[in-house]
């Protein structure tokens, strides 16, 4: 079989109108995050893999990995925030910093599950400072950003990595019972919890409740009667500190909590975050708190929070509006050689386009399938408009 023209799975060519709206988003975003403070950084597509993996299975059958030519192994990057804290570390800034970043990240995802393994993205990140106005700050710059980019209907939902780690711990679960138990929290499944619940007795009452603790942030008052775990009241009390400050801000409508919730990347410590929109069950907002994750580069911890926006859902979700809005006001114009001075000047209008094909027929059937509205014949003798939906002519 002929792979040249094939395109490997989990990724796929954006065109036109898609690809466009991708770089206008991204530039509306980043542009707002430049007005908030936050600066700029850029990382290699490609690093040396351990930057990505400290050797565990799990996350490495997750990397796309290759050699350079003195045979030493190199990873594509999965996420944004390893190589910022690499970059950090190595060259050592001092904090508090506000960092922003645009471009693509790279994770193999199962076949079945429909997600792209290549993904735009965006974000910001926010190395040292107080950790609570800190997270506070990153939640609200996010939602604000997604406001000046036309998503109005967004939740952010709020969870804490302490939560799964602390039940982890106190059941005593070794590696593959972390990733069952992570993978029913994940799936929300209630027949799985019951019998996971059922080999571990010491917090039954917890653990059958864990998938339906997720919702309007008013659950939280009642959850701490449901475990003794100090670590879990610590994260509920985290969780409320959090919300109670959005919610003084005007983001109260905008939050919902997920206990439950499990964090793809491991070096999550505290509060977690995932966004929505009301028109889409898919995620397109990810981030929390990672301060363990420059133990590895600089031995000790350092408080860091960050949020990655995935581009191509953002896209997908404004798209349908946006062919709606272009295809009422594009105007395509015809011309004859000795009509061009005319074209030109025509052509200096917002969204006039000019034709670049040979004959009349040829534009009309190019203004058809391309969503103009209306197209303008300029020839010697004078000017003609049709209209493109009604095939009428003035």
């Amino acid at each position: 079989m002929s792979w040249n023209r094939a395109l490997p799975y989990g990724t796929r060519d954006k065109l036109f109108g898609e690809s466009r709206q991708m770089t206008e988003t991204a530039y509306k975003m980043m542009a707002f995050f430049y007005t908030k403070g936050y600066r700029q950084i850029e990382t290699p597509t490609f690093e040396y893999k351990d930057v990505f993996s400290r050797g565990r299975e799990e996350r490495e059958q997750r990397l796309y990995q290759f050699f350079d030519d003195r045979g030493r192994t190199l990873a594509l990057r999965p996420d944004m925030t390893l190589p910022i804290g690499r970059v950090v570390s190595t060259i050592g800034l001092k904090g508090p910093l506000k960092l922003t970043y645009s471009g693509k990240v790279f994770r193999v995802f199962d076949d079945y599950t429909g997600k792209n393994n290549e993904q735009m993205q965006t974000g910001i990140e926010i190395i040292g400072g107080d950790p609570l106005k800190a997270e506070v700050e990153a939640v609200a710059t996010v939602i604000q950003s997604l406001q000046a980019v036309g998503l109005d209907d967004t939740t952010i939902e709020i969870g804490h990595a302490e939560i799964y780690q602390s039940l982890c711990r106190e059941l005593g679960l070794d590696e593959e019972q972390r990733l069952h138990f992570a993978s029913l929290l994940t799936s929300k499944s209630l027949s799985g919890i019951r019998a996971f619940a059922a080999e571990h007795p010491q917090e039954k009452a917890f653990l059958l409740e864990l998938p339906r603790l997720f919702g309007e942030t008013s659950l939280l008052t009642h959850v701490r009667g449901l475990t003794t775990s100090h670590s879990i009241h610590q994260a509920i009390d985290r969780i409320e500190a959090l919300v109670y400050q959005l919610t003084l801000l005007g983001y109260g409508t905008a939050l919902s909590v997920d206990l439950g919730m499990v964090q793809t990347f491991e070096y999550y410590t505290g509060v977690i975050f995932r966004g929505y929109a009301t028109s889409s069950a898919t995620e397109f907002l990810s981030g929390g708190r990672y301060d363990d994750l420059f133990q590895r580069f600089e031995g000790q911890k350092r408080a860091a929070v960050g949020v990655g926006v995935n581009l191509d859902e953002i896209v997908r979700l404004k798209q349908q509006q946006s062919e709606l809005t272009n295809k009422a006001i594009r105007t395509l114009i015809h011309y004859e050689e000795a009509a061009v001075v005319d074209a030109l000047k025509r052509a200096q209008g917002p969204l006039n386009e000019l034709s670049v094909c040979e004959t009349v027929v040829e534009s009309r059937e190019y203004a058809i399938e391309h969503g103009f509205q209306t197209l303008v014949i300029c020839q010697k003798d004078g000017v003609t408009t049709e209209s493109v939906e009604k095939g009428e002519t003035s």
